[in-house]
């Protein structure tokens, strides 16, 4: 799922910056992912984006939100101040949800299984599995595989 930042300076769109990852750790066990943080890339006008699949790393351990802080400025050669030079971002199933309503997605009609795709249609997001145990479907999400 590609994630939106915004960067301003003096509330200001701010370009030309190379953003880098302060942190990215597991929300429950604190693990750290920092290593497989993906890039921060510039879509313009102050906006940057990364892009995070469920089920992969960084996202590999699938019982776990990911949080972390941008450091938008990480040379400091900006003069961005320390509110709007870290930014704090969330990484959730929640934020998945949305993807689940809107995005396609196809359903096997023998297990029951759903794979969810990207807003481009054409790449695996995540998998719903669908499991029936005494009559009742549980649904758990899984890496898109």
């Amino acid at each position: 799922m590609i994630y939106p930042v915004y960067i301003t300076k003096n509330g200001a769109m701010k370009t030309g910056l190379l953003p880098d990852w302060e942190t990215l750790l597991t929300l429950k066990s604190g693990a750290d992912k920092s290593a497989a943080a993906p890039v921060i890339d510039e879509v313009g006008g102050g906006w940057y984006r990364f892009d995070i699949t469920f089920g992969a790393a960084p996202w590999d351990v699938i019982t776990e939100d990911l949080v972390g802080v941008i450091d938008a400025d990480p040379s400091g050669g900006a003069g961005l101040s320390d509110a709007e030079r870290y930014i704090p971002v969330e990484i959730t199933l929640r934020g998945l949800a949305l993807a689940r309503i809107a995005h396609k997605a196809v359903q096997d009609k023998v297990t029951g299984d759903i794979d969810i795709y990207q807003a481009d249609g054409a790449n695996k997001e995540m998998k719903l599995s669908m499991t029936d145990d005494s009559g009742a479907i549980t649904r758990y999400p899984l890496a898109a595989g």
